[in-house]
């Protein structure tokens, strides 16, 4: 009997532990927050300014940005920076290129928020916040789906909006598995 009920009650405590570690972040964590002009906004738009408001297409490397020392930072704690990003994708006033720059910045979001990140991203995308192309940066960030891209939940959520996004054949390889583990550099 001792030999079913360990194995039984690891199973149990091991479904639970996954279950709280891969769900998405309460939206209530952001509740209250003022999301206006803090550092991520201050940095994003910034940066925007010195390339003297070109769109983020005219970059040599959209991802340049990771070179400067602030984003270094800020990348590898974006979570303190989330609750500001969702701010900033959200609001009308900022240009995609700046929203392309803010989702690039959380790319090594945990998991929780990440999931949570392509709910938000979702939505912003229906009501027309944010373009494909924010859209697209969202749903491939190398340094969180790198490591999630078998997880369920972040395959459902790939599905609903990779078809408005990625063409059928990038759709498939993605999923396979090759898009994550075949890429120059892994990770960005």
């Amino acid at each position: 009997m001792k030999k079913i009920l360990y194995p039984l009650l690891a199973i149990a405590l091991i479904s639970i532990v996954a279950w709280r570690v891969w769900s998405p972040v309460d939206d209530l964590a952001c509740a209250g927050q003022t999301v206006a002009n803090g550092p991520l906004t201050r940095f994003v738009t910034d940066y925007f300014k010195q390339g003297n408001e070109r769109a983020w297409q005219e970059d040599t490397n959209v991802f340049d940005i990771l070179a400067d020392p602030t984003a270094s930072s800020i990348t590898q704690q974006p979570q303190a920076y989330y609750c500001e990003a969702l701010g900033l994708l959200e609001s009308p006033t900022r240009t995609q290129s700046e929203k392309v720059y803010t989702s690039i910045l959380m790319l090594k979001l945990p998991i929780n928020h990440y999931l949570n990140l392509m709910d938000h991203s979702h939505r912003f995308y229906k009501e027309g916040r944010i373009d494909d192309t924010v859209l697209g940066f969202v749903l491939k960030p190398r340094g969180t789906a790198l490591n999630y891209w078998w997880l369920a939940q972040w395959r459902s959520r790939f599905n609903r909006d990779a078809p408005s996004v990625f063409p059928p054949p990038d759709i498939a390889e993605i999923l396979s598995g090759k898009y994550w583990l075949h890429y120059p550099g892994a990770g960005f």
